[in-house]
């Protein structure tokens, strides 16, 4: 391959699970400005339809999928719809995930279990699926959004943090398995993020002063700082990187 195409993704169809908003939604436009088909996933159709539409509108190959990830019959059928609608899968990022800011005491094992099942199971489950569908033509791109909460983890935020650590091993382990049918598979962990998730912490200024001392950049990152990452791992210029985590984090894991 010629170094100009080295980062297209032309004829390529990606699967950004949780891609209605937040980074899902940046690294989906990211990959669909390389060329990409990418699929925007949410839970609720309409959703996901209005997005891949307003996608459309800017002059991007997107379609949607609706599934909830951790329904094992659903998850099926949304694979079986790729298959049938695309032809198979060239990219999956798997970014879907929960979230509750809860000490071990004031997390209920209902709430430990949804954690662990949607962030780590279901993952797992959702990979599963995607490398049935890459390995027929040897070639596939994993890319799993863990996070710096499973490196530093912050009083308070219990549960999260450990599904994050899993998932990195997860990358390790599913590199090493299918790297021989031509897939590898790697991840981005990003740091503190201003997506709409956390407007809250971002507008609130004893977190920015936190945000200047720590962070070696002394901001917080913007939103489409993630496409870079994650346009390279999902590209064919990432085919001989394989079982590592990026961290995105303008250097806060590394400062103390």
């Amino acid at each position: 391959m010629s170094n100009k195409g080295i980062f297209s993704l032309e004829g390529q169809v990606a699967l950004v699970t949780g891609s209605c908003q937040g980074l899902g939604l940046e690294i989906a436009r990211g990959l669909a400005e390389h060329k990409a088909t990418v699929l925007i996933h949410g839970r609720e159709e309409a959703k996901a339809k209005l997005v891949s539409t307003r996608l459309q509108a800017q002059g991007l190959k997107a379609d949607w999928i609706a599934f909830d990830i951790n329904d094992k019959a659903g998850r099926d059928r949304a694979f079986t719809d790729i298959q049938e609608r695309h032809g198979g899968l060239h990219v999956l990022v798997n970014n879907a995930s929960i979230r509750a800011r809860k000490t071990l005491a004031g997390l209920s094992s209902d709430e430990v279990a949804g954690i662990v099942n949607t962030n780590l199971l279901s993952t797992i489950e959702v990979t599963r699926l995607a490398i049935n569908l890459m390995r027929p033509r040897r070639y596939g791109r994993v890319l799993t959004i863990t996070s710096i909460s499973g490196r530093v983890v912050r009083f308070g935020d219990f549960a999260y943090p450990i599904t994050k650590q899993a998932l990195d091993a997860m990358t390790r382990s599913a590199a090493v398995e299918f790297g021989r049918d031509g897939i590898v598979c790697n991840a981005i962990a990003p740091g503190t993020f201003a997506t709409e998730f956390n407007q809250q912490l971002v507008s609130t200024p004893s977190n920015i002063a936190k945000m200047q001392d720590r962070n070696p950049l002394q901001r917080w990152g913007e939103p489409d700082e993630i496409v870079g990452p994650a346009v390279f791992l999902c590209s064919p210029a990432a085919s001989y990187v394989n079982g590592h985590t990026i961290v995105a984090d303008g250097g806060f894991s590394i400062a103390f």
